[in-house]
C-alpha cells in the first residue's frame, strides 16, 4: 500500500449539506487541527456549503484561516456504472450550475423515496417519511443506509448496502445520472476545472478506466485524482502513466466524510507523482 503522508491541500471533502457528518465551520475547524490550509468543500451535488460561507462572509462572521476552494462531486453515468467528477474552482453563482444541482438534487430524493418503495415490498415500512424528514442538500444511499440500521432493518451500513440497497440488494433501484460530456460541460462554463474523482474505487478494469480517461479528456476534462487514501501504488503508477498521454493534470484528497471513519484523516493520502502538474498550481489565483 502506497504511504500516507499529511498534506497542507485538500482538495476531496464533506459537509452534511450532502453525506459528511460535520457542519461547515465544524468541518473547517476540524481540518484546521490536522494541519491542512487549502480545502476544496465538494459536496454530492451540492453548493449549500459555499453558499453559507458567502452568507458568514457577508455579515462578517467568517473567521477560518482556511483558504476554501468552492467545488462540487457531481454523479455520472459511465456504462452501467456511477462515476463521480469533482469540480474545482466553480462560480458558484453560475446560473447554469445552480439549475443542473437543483435538478440533481430532485432526482436524488426521488431515487431515495423509490427505494422506499422497494424496501415496502420487502416488509420494511416507514422508510418514505423518514427520508422526507432529512434535511440535507443532497441525499445519498449512505443517508438511507443509516436510516435502516436506525429502525434496525440492519445491523449496520455494510450489510445495508450488501443485502438491500446495494447493486445486487433486494430492493436496489438503477441509478440514471448524466452524462461525462454534460457534467464537464457544466463544470467548465461555471468556470471550473473537472477532475476524475478516486479512480480506483469504481470496480473497472484497466481497459474500461483507459476509455473512461478518454471519454473525461475528449468532453474536456483536464484532472484526475491520482492521491486519496488507500490508493494502490500500481494503480497510482498506471494511472499517472495514463494522466500524462492525455495531458491531465494531478489532484489529491481524503474525501473526508466523518470524524468517527479513522481510516479517513483530511490531509492525509499519498503524495502526487513528482513527474505530474498538481491541479491546486492552476488554482493558485483562487488560494493566494
Amino acid at each position: 500500500m502506497q504511504p500516507n503522508k499529511e498534506h497542507s491541500v485538500d482538495l476531496h471533502s464533506h459537509t452534511r449539506y450532502s453525506d459528511g457528518s460535520l457542519g461547515v465551520v465544524e468541518l473547517l475547524a476540524h481540518v484546521d487541527q490536522h494541519g491542512v490550509k487549502t480545502l476544496a468543500i465538494t459536496d454530492h451535488d451540492s453548493i449549500g456549503a459555499h453558499l453559507e460561507i458567502d452568507s458568514l462572509r457577508a455579515s462578517h462572521s467568517f473567521d477560518s484561516t482556511i483558504n476554501v476552494i468552492p467545488g462540487i462531486e457531481i454523479s455520472t453515468q459511465f456504462g452501467s456504472r456511477e462515476v463521480h467528477i469533482v469540480g474545482l474552482g466553480i462560480d458558484i453563482h453560475d446560473d447554469g450550475l445552480n439549475c443542473f444541482v437543483k435538478n440533481q438534487q430532485a432526482y436524488r430524493r426521488d431515487r431515495l423515496q423509490q427505494y422506499a418503495e422497494k424496501l415496502e415490498k420487502v416488509g420494511i415500512s416507514g422508510v418514505g417519511e423518514k427520508i422526507n424528514s432529512l434535511t440535507a442538500d443532497s441525499l445519498t444511499r449512505t443517508h438511507l443506509s443509516q436510516i435502516l440500521v436506525e429502525m434496525g432493518a440492519v445491523q449496520d451500513p455494510q450489510r445495508a448496502f450488501k443485502r438491500l440497497i446495494g447493486r445486487k440488494g433486494r430492493a436496489y433501484v438503477k441509478a440514471h445520472w448524466p452524462s461525462i460530456e454534460k457534467v464537464v460541460d457544466t463544470i467548465k462554463v461555471a468556470g471550473g476545472i473537472a477532475v476524475i474523482a478516486h479512480p480506483g474505487r469504481y470496480q473497472l478494469n484497466r481497459k474500461q478506466l483507459r476509455e473512461l480517461v478518454d471519454q473525461f479528456s475528449s468532453a474536456g476534462g483536464e484532472a484526475i485524482e491520482l492521491s486519496y487514501p488507500n490508493a494502490e501504488p500500481q494503480m497510482i503508477k498506471w494511472l499517472t502513466e495514463l494522466a500524462k498521454s492525455h495531458q491531465l493534470l494531478g489532484s489529491q484528497g481524503a474525501d473526508f466524510h466523518n470524524p468517527e471513519w479513522k481510516w479517513l484523516k483530511p490531509g492525509f493520502f499519498p503524495s502526487l507523482p513528482k513527474e505530474i502538474e498538481p491541479v491546486f498550481e492552476r488554482l493558485s489565483i483562487l488560494t493566494s
